[in-house]
């Protein structure tokens, strides 16, 4: 092996687990985006819990739905900002065995 392929199997060799996808997720072509939607996330978390409190300390029932409707709407967005984020880390997980793949082969190719 020359030291190119030594240093795509460092890279490649290994599975990265739950939080090694995370860091990954961030130096990718898509870190602007991964960073963004995590920002968001946070923001609708704390919108969600806002309208939690708020609606469990006011007793008009007019306002109440209205802080029923936001943090509804606070939580299906933190379920589709989560889901998001799930399948980018199932993606970058698929590149990266796409790569070892295309390692093992081009190795093979030379042996022959």
């Amino acid at each position: 092996m020359n030291s190119e392929d030594k240093e795509v199997m460092n890279n490649y060799g290994e599975e990265l687990g739950f939080w090694g996808l995370i860091g990954e997720s961030f130096r990718g072509k898509m870190k602007g985006v991964v960073f963004t939607v995590l920002i968001f996330l946070l923001l609708f978390a704390v919108i969600f819990w806002t309208c939690a409190i708020h609606f469990f300390s006011v007793e008009d029932l007019e306002i109440k739905l209205n802080y029923l409707a936001g943090g509804l709407t606070a939580l299906i967005m933190i379920i589709l900002c989560r889901l998001w984020h799930s399948m980018e880390l199932n993606r970058l997980s698929v590149v990266r065995e796409v790569k070892r793949l295309e390692l093992q082969i081009s190795l093979l190719a030379k042996k022959l």
